[in-house]
């Protein structure tokens, strides 16, 4: 005799949770962006109130306030414009940097530093590495965009999936034994998980980081034979990235700097980041010199 399955339970938040952005939001939210929407709203409903129109004003306050929770801003095109605004203005900087950005942490060692990549010293411009990996074909170009062929995408996942269940110091081992140029390695943990580099142990990439590119470094020996194109091209993997290699959170789009105040000038722009909302770290960096 079969049984009913029991009804699931919906959790009323979920209608909000989708609403939200996660880039502008939590640890992320850009407190001076906040303060300002939320002065907005509040003008907004004086004149409301001062036109007799008391439904409007409420109307306006909620609304107002949701989004601003919810989204981060309500004036749109806040965290664009508001950098701008705030390093042009004599305003001290320090006052709109009280956050960390994504993947840099506090650490009671300040001569440990984080590493963006296996492939740091190695020297091979992005569009170099790009052309050759598609020469493989292991990328394949449809317009103006790039994928992985399906059947390298779905080797990476397969091996990205296996590495993702190893404890830190098995993972800390296996990068070692795959990688000539990693002399040694040693797992390093704080308020979140790495793998320290080299003897002196003071380069430290973040599990994520170690998970997707290892897998593809160890995905690409079986096409190619250029041991530094390979350690690159892992690197390169990385903007395929749509979920956590570790977690399996969904990634979302971010800034290389917070909010306000983060440009060193009023004409520069921040390099959009693909980060990890559940493990803070940041598993890719568009750079603007490679588009």
């Amino acid at each position: 005799m079969s049984r009913e399955s029991a009804p699931q339970e919906t959790d009323p938040m979920d209608p909000f949770r989708t609403l939200s952005d996660e880039s502008y939001t939590g640890e992320n939210r850009c407190w001076p962006c906040t303060v300002l929407n939320l002065g907005l709203v509040g003008i907004s409903v004086m004149f409301l109130r001062a036109r007799n129109r008391p439904r409007a004003s409420l109307l306006v306050a909620v609304v107002g306030v949701a989004v601003v929770y919810l989204r981060g801003y309500l004036v749109p095109y806040t965290p664009e414009f508001a950098p701008r605004l705030v390093a042009a203005s004599p305003v001290p900087d320090e006052w709109f940097h009280g956050g960390r950005p994504h993947g840099d942490t506090s650490r009671e060692d300040p001569t440990r530093r984080e590493s963006e990549s296996l492939a740091d010293g190695v020297e091979m411009d992005g569009e170099t590495v790009l052309r050759e990996l598609s020469a493989a074909g292991i990328i394949e170009v449809e317009g103006e965009r790039l994928f992985l062929a399906t059947a390298v995408d779905t080797a990476w996942h397969e091996r990205m999936d296996e590495l993702a269940d190893r404890s830190l110091d098995s993972l800390s081992t296996a990068l070692q034994a795959s990688l000539p140029r990693v002399d040694y390695t040693e797992p390093y943990a704080d308020d979140a998980e790495w793998v320290a580099l080299g003897s002196d142990h003071k380069q430290l990439l973040p599990r994520p980081v170690v998970v997707a590119e290892l897998a593809a470094y160890e995905v690409l020996g079986e096409r190619l034979d250029d041991e530094r194109l390979r350690v690159a091209g892992a690197e390169a993997f990385r903007m395929f990235l749509d979920r956590c290699p570790v977690c399996d959170a969904e990634l979302v789009e971010s800034s290389s700097v917070s909010c306000c105040g983060g440009h060193l000038g009023p004409h520069q722009d921040p390099d959009e980041t693909l980060v990890c909302p559940t493990c803070e770290q940041r598993l890719y960096t568009f750079e603007l010199s490679d588009n």
